[in-house]
Protein backbone atom coordinates (compact mmCIF):
# COMPACT_ATOMS: atom_id res chain seq x y z
CA UNK A 1 0.00 0.00 0.00
CA UNK A 2 1.42 3.64 -0.86
CA UNK A 3 2.01 5.70 2.07
CA UNK A 4 3.09 9.01 3.14
CA UNK A 5 7.15 7.32 3.40
CA UNK A 6 6.41 6.34 -0.28
CA UNK A 7 5.28 10.10 -1.30
CA UNK A 8 8.58 11.92 1.39
CA UNK A 9 11.28 9.57 -0.99
CA UNK A 10 9.60 10.43 -4.39
CA UNK A 11 9.43 14.18 -3.26
CA UNK A 12 13.22 14.59 -1.52
CA UNK A 13 14.37 12.27 -4.84
CA UNK A 14 17.80 14.75 -6.23
CA UNK A 15 17.50 15.40 -9.07
CA UNK A 16 13.39 15.43 -8.85
CA UNK A 17 11.72 13.29 -11.33
CA UNK A 18 7.75 14.34 -11.92
CA UNK A 19 5.79 11.18 -11.28
CA UNK A 20 1.82 10.52 -12.04
CA UNK A 21 -0.22 8.93 -9.14
CA UNK A 22 -2.97 6.35 -10.58
CA UNK A 23 -5.88 5.98 -8.28
CA UNK A 24 -8.29 3.33 -7.71
CA UNK A 25 -11.05 5.01 -9.52
CA UNK A 26 -8.92 5.20 -12.56
CA UNK A 27 -8.01 8.92 -12.85
CA UNK A 28 -4.58 9.96 -12.62
CA UNK A 29 -2.88 12.98 -10.57
CA UNK A 30 0.85 14.77 -12.08
CA UNK A 31 2.97 15.75 -9.74
CA UNK A 32 5.30 17.87 -11.62
CA UNK A 33 6.95 19.73 -8.92
CA UNK A 34 7.70 19.06 -5.17
CA UNK A 35 6.77 22.28 -3.98
CA UNK A 36 3.09 21.76 -5.10
CA UNK A 37 2.54 18.97 -2.15
CA UNK A 38 1.69 19.37 0.71
CA UNK A 39 1.47 15.52 2.62
CA UNK A 40 -0.78 14.67 5.57
CA UNK A 41 -0.79 11.78 7.18
CA UNK A 42 -3.40 9.66 5.16
CA UNK A 43 -3.05 11.91 2.28
CA UNK A 44 -1.75 14.87 0.31
CA UNK A 45 -3.53 17.93 -1.17
CA UNK A 46 -0.99 18.28 -4.62
CA UNK A 47 -1.55 21.45 -6.51
CA UNK A 48 -2.66 21.20 -10.47
CA UNK A 49 -0.05 23.09 -12.32
CA UNK A 50 -1.35 24.77 -15.72
CA UNK A 51 0.62 22.43 -18.39
CA UNK A 52 1.65 25.92 -19.78
CA UNK A 53 2.81 27.41 -16.56
CA UNK A 54 6.09 28.77 -15.95
CA UNK A 55 5.83 28.83 -12.53
CA UNK A 56 4.70 27.13 -9.39
CA UNK A 57 1.47 28.83 -8.47
CA UNK A 58 -1.75 26.99 -8.79
CA UNK A 59 -5.77 27.61 -8.85
CA UNK A 60 -7.19 24.17 -8.79
CA UNK A 61 -5.73 21.31 -6.39
CA UNK A 62 -6.45 17.65 -5.64
CA UNK A 63 -6.90 15.89 -2.52
CA UNK A 64 -5.43 12.35 -2.96
CA UNK A 65 -6.16 9.56 -0.08
CA UNK A 66 -2.71 7.20 -0.10
CA UNK A 67 -5.44 3.92 0.29
CA UNK A 68 -6.59 4.88 -3.39
CA UNK A 69 -2.86 5.26 -4.66
CA UNK A 70 -2.53 2.23 -7.13
CA UNK A 71 0.48 2.62 -9.06
CA UNK A 72 3.19 5.51 -9.55
CA UNK A 73 4.38 6.32 -13.12
CA UNK A 74 7.73 8.65 -13.26
CA UNK A 75 7.18 10.99 -16.02
CA UNK A 76 10.96 12.62 -16.67
CA UNK A 77 13.30 10.86 -18.49
CA UNK A 78 16.11 9.18 -16.11
CA UNK A 79 18.88 6.38 -16.16
CA UNK A 80 16.91 3.68 -13.76
CA UNK A 81 18.90 3.80 -10.50
CA UNK A 82 20.56 0.22 -10.87
CA UNK A 83 21.41 0.37 -14.78
CA UNK A 84 24.23 -1.89 -16.89
CA UNK A 85 26.92 0.58 -18.00
CA UNK A 86 26.62 1.46 -21.39
CA UNK A 87 29.65 0.51 -23.98
CA UNK A 88 32.31 -2.39 -23.70
CA UNK A 89 33.10 -3.75 -20.27
CA UNK A 90 36.79 -3.31 -19.15
CA UNK A 91 38.75 -5.82 -17.32
CA UNK A 92 41.79 -4.87 -15.73
CA UNK A 93 45.30 -6.24 -17.31
CA UNK A 94 47.40 -7.16 -14.81
CA UNK A 95 50.79 -5.06 -14.61
CA UNK A 96 54.12 -6.74 -15.12
CA UNK A 97 55.50 -7.82 -12.04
Amino acid sequence: MFTLDDLRNLLSARPFVPFRMHLSEGAAVDVRSQEVVLPGRRFAVIGLLDPDATDTAFDRWAVVWYMHVTRVEMLGAGSPPFSAPSGPAESPTPSPA
